[in-house]
């Protein structure tokens, strides 16, 4: 029978053991400073996951996470992107709540599925949050145009993935896209000026880390398209 002295020095070798994984994990903001409360909730929130076990155990957290202008990861582990219809570069993440984890090409590997599986089931993670946490729409005037953004923590611009999402909230009414920081996507009027985008995308891209590199798409009232039908507005 155990004593209570062996289980002690047990739980005492666990707390030692998992303190050693925390202090493994860096956690580092770029292009800002991280609030230490956050950093300790990703912290523990990381604990929970491992990037290292089987692909049926890790598919429900995997989300895609689309492109971002500055990508600061060596070769080695750099994030596995394709390419979506109609051209939006994606990544994939493991989701842990504050937090994920970005899918290499190595990691795939050795789960051994092909990207087609990733991508779908991204998305059918993605329709699940979509349900569970709906997004936040909110609706202004800017210089003079009608603007909807709508906002999901971490995953917001990839709803340019899921149409089947944006058509209860944008309609049939054709209209402009920006991708500008991944828990946004802002629609606009098609015949919306540059300079007005440009306004749009700043206030919310200046200065952010997760800026995407993703270009002004456009919603034909049914899809994500890269071009309308014809010559509607200076987006063209």
């Amino acid at each position: 029978m155990k004593t209570v002295k062996a289980a002690s020095g047990e739980r005492r070798a666990h707390r030692k053991a998992k303190d050693r994984r925390r202090d493994r994990l860096v956690i580092q903001a770029i292009g800002g400073r991280l609030d230490p409360e956050l950093v300790e909730r990703i912290r523990t929130a990381a604990l929970t996951v491992d990037p290292g076990a089987p692909w049926p155990e890790l598919a429900p957290k995997i989300l895609p996470v689309l492109k971002r202008v500055w990508h600061p990861y060596p070769p080695e582990i750099a994030p596995l992107e394709i390419e979506v219809p109609p051209g939006i570069q994606t990544g994939f993440g493991i989701d842990f709540g504050p937090a994920f984890s970005h899918v290499s090409r190595d990691l795939v590997e050795r789960w051994g599925i092909d990207e087609l599986t990733l991508l779908a089931t991204a998305l059918d993670t993605l329709r699940r949050v979509v349900a569970s946490e709906p997004p936040r729409i909110e609706r202004f005037r800017h210089q003079g145009w009608d603007v909807v953004a709508i906002c999901g923590h971490g995953w917001g611009s990839s709803l340019l993935l899921l149409p089947d999402a944006l058509q209860p909230i944008l309609g049939d009414k054709p209209l402009a896209l920006l991708a500008p920081v991944r828990n946004h996507l802002l629609a606009v009027s098609t015949d919306v000026t540059i300079d007005a985008v440009a306004d749009l995308w700043g206030a919310l891209a200046d200065g952010a880390n997760d800026e995407l590199d993703v270009p002004p798409l456009f919603w034909d009232g049914a899809s994500v398209v890269r071009h309308l039908g014809g010559p509607v507005g200076l987006l063209h």
